[in-house]
């Protein structure tokens, strides 16, 4: 059964007739108990500021434009309307976020037709942006021309639902606009929640000039706000100040101010929380964390994530080209050791490229072990008895990697593998992503869609940004292309297995682990949800 959240009392109740037929699974958000408004609009009561160590400042404030930038992202899921959400639910001891239930944020309701191709959405009236000009669906509408015009990030998304045309954006009245898809999607309301945010139009057109219509230039230099936090400074390189948005439209957030310290080396983020200045410190290593857990005044909040660490292997070229090479390949890596030395035992070790905890998920998506033996056979069969040379390539400065490697490769090293290990910094790691010329590497990410569909398009299909496998499988293209205009559980179930079996005898990518989350704060802080996208989420937090 579907669920809906009900705001009145911040339980879970079942979805109400008419409202998200088709929410699926993944993204950001949720509701909890939240401490809600006076009746004059002040808070009911004061909480202290919140001040968070991050690692770099965002990149721009203009989300149409901005793309693989977790810190800018974050801030403006804070500070950005976003219509919808997900929900809430406890897993584990932790607190995460439900991809099986949609919760209306700035939207009062958002429902599909029969077919699964209409979507109308209709916002809650007497909503204003900061400025005070009213928030209206034709915000909404103009928004969305935006970012076709933009042919960038939401136009991107927008096509595995068959939204390519502005035109398919329908204003049908001041509080209603209506999304025509060219095609079913189960991923309908997942690809919504990355994308419904909305601009002030009326601000944003005091700034555009005829060469630049959509005030692009005006909108990267100036904070947005409007969302669950209004941004009150900005100190470029230095500090982002954010206070609670009194009109937030549901429960609002506990902590009226936050303070974002841009704080780029992560030893001076530890020795801020070590002594008490900050509240929480963003990407800090392992190592550290693991040194922070027995401080004095601090904390570990830990969680299951759906980070999966995974080393494609190039196989378009030699000799990652043959299936009996990868398949030697899987054999090599001791798993195990990895989830010991690398995580501590504090991860995960998944059996599929599929993400553990994603629907479909098959236990055989992976049957592979450490074994030499069999390795050293599987290279026999390949040709290659006395095995091969290659590079691994890894992200310079991330411990993690680096230890993983050195681990891969000294077990590789007893099947007659060696590999090279090369450090790469960022700029020149995207580069040779982008050409295609790295022939194993490591990589780690997160679906921002909880849905084997959105794994097939962004990653194991021809085009597919996060394909850095160069992986083309004739049967996988059908099945992606069949996902997308099939919502039929049972259908889907029985191409979800297929799926995997595909995977398991082609073995694009080595399966690491899927490491837990850890986040170190000061232990007054509480509330901690933790995101399907890696982008934190404030209003949810307290601290004492």
């Amino acid at each position: 059964m579907k669920k809906i959240l009900d705001h009145d009392t911040g339980a879970l109740a079942p979805a109400k007739d008419g409202l998200t037929r088709r929410q699926l699974f993944e993204l950001g958000g949720g509701i909890g108990l939240m401490l809600t408004l006076a009746p004059n609009g002040a808070f009911a009561q004061g909480k202290k500021e919140l001040v968070v160590a991050v690692p770099a400042d965002l990149g721009g404030w203009d989300q149409d434009y901005l793309a693989f930038d977790l810190v800018g992202l974050a801030v403006m899921k804070n500070c950005y309307p976003y219509l919808l959400e997900y929900g809430v639910i406890e897993k584990d001891g932790a607190r995460v976020m439900d991809t099986g239930t949609i919760v209306p944020i700035f939207a009062e309701s958002w429902e599909g037709d029969a077919e699964g191709k209409v979507w109308t959405l209709t916002m809650r009236k007497g909503l204003k942006f900061p400025s005070g000009n009213p928030m209206t669906a034709r915000d909404l509408k103009w928004s969305k021309d935006r970012a076709f015009a933009a042919k960038a990030n939401v136009a991107g998304v927008y096509r595995m639902i068959g939204l390519t045309e502005a035109s398919q954006v329908e204003l049908v009245d001041d509080y209603t606009v209506r999304f025509t898809q060219t095609q079913p999607s189960d991923l309908s309301s997942h690809i919504q929640i990355i994308s419904l945010y909305v601009f002030d139009s009326e601000e944003l057109k005091k700034h555009a000039t005829a060469d630049d219509p959509w005030a692009k230039e005006w909108t990267g230099k100036n904070p947005q706000s409007g969302g669950a936090y209004n941004v009150v400074s900005y100190k470029a390189g230095q500090e982002i100040v954010l206070e609670a948005n009194p009109a937030f439209p549901i429960d609002s957030p506990r902590v009226k101010r936050v303070r974002l310290q841009v704080v780029p080396a992560a030893a001076n983020r530890r020795l801020l929380l070590e002594k008490g200045e900050i509240d929480i410190a963003l990407g800090l290593s392992r190592r550290d964390i693991d040194d922070l857990r027995e401080k004095d005044g601090i904390k570990v909040i830990s969680s299951p994530s759906n980070e999966f660490v995974f080393m494609p292997m190039a196989v378009g070229s030699a000799p990652f080209d043959n299936p009996k090479v990868r398949q030697a390949m899987a054999h090599v890596v001791p798993y195990s050791a990895i989830v010991d030395n690398v995580y501590n035992g504090n991860a995960r070790q998944s059996t599929s490229p599929v993400p553990l905890d994603m629907p479909g998920h098959s236990a055989m998506g992976y049957p592979f072990e450490f074994n030499i033996d069999r390795a050293k056979a599987l290279l026999r069969e390949a040709g290659m008895p006395n095995g091969f040379e290659s590079e691994l390539v890894i992200f310079a400065g991330n411990i993690e990697q680096e230890r993983t490697a050195v681990i891969v490769a000294n077990a590789a090293k007893q099947a007659g593998i060696t590999l090279k290990i090369t450090p790469l910094d960022p700029g020149t790691l995207f580069q040779r992503r982008t050409e295609k010329t790295i022939p194993l590497q490591i990589a780690s990410g997160q679906m921002w869609v909880n849905d084997i569909e959105y794994l097939l398009a962004t990653s194991l299909t021809p085009g597919g940004f996060l394909n850095y496998a160069g992986y083309d499988n004739p049967r996988i293209n059908e099945i992606f292309l069949t996902l997308n205009k099939t919502s039929d559980a049972n259908a889907r179930a029985d191409l979800f297995r297929e799926t995997q079996d595909i995977l398991a005898a082609d073995v694009p990518w080595l399966i690491l682990a899927q490491p837990n989350f850890d986040l170190p704060v000061s232990s007054g802080v509480s509330g901690w949800v933790q995101p399907v996208d890696g982008l934190f989420r404030l209003r949810y937090l307290d601290v004492a």
